[in-house]
């Protein structure tokens, strides 16, 4: 009598196999937009601009509630980030900002997320939780 159960390891491997993901710091140089029409530029020098993206999910202090953030910054692929539900791509871009109005900096810190059924496959989407990411609400941007 053959074992079935010895047939369907190997089978699962193969169909949900972990492929990591590939990407280098070219698939991101270029504008990004969100729906709600905020866009970040990505310049391979490393600097950046963002126009328009809701403040108040990148900084929730009750202040910054329906303001837009405006501003430059200089932009990284980073190691390890909790990416959480996102298939174990650890990488991310990380973004250094000017804060609007005062002196300072202020971070933020997008994953990233792909295609097809593990989501490691190009085109990549960059994205923050809005909010609680149990909600699994995606603040999200695609490459234009």
């Amino acid at each position: 009598m053959i074992k079935k159960k010895h047939y369907i390891l190997p089978f699962l491997m193969v169909l949900f196999g972990c492929k990591e993901a590939r990407f280098d710091i070219n698939d991101f140089v270029g504008k990004w937009k969100s729906n709600d029409g905020a866009s970040i530029a990505f310049k391979s020098d490393s600097s950046c601009s963002i126009n328009d993206m809701d403040y108040f999910i990148v900084s929730s202090f009750p202040t910054n509630k329906n303001k837009r953030l405006n501003t430059t910054g200089r932009w990284k692929l980073v190691d390890n980030v909790e990416s959480g539900i996102t298939y174990g791509i650890n990488k991310g871009i990380k973004i250094s900002y000017q804060l609007p109005d005062r002196e300072g900096k202020g971070g933020i810190e997008f994953y990233i997320s792909g295609q097809g059924l593990n989501e490691n496959k190009a085109p990549w989407d960059l994205f923050i939780w809005k909010g609680d990411p149990d909600e699994m609400v995606k603040y999200k941007f695609v490459k234009q």
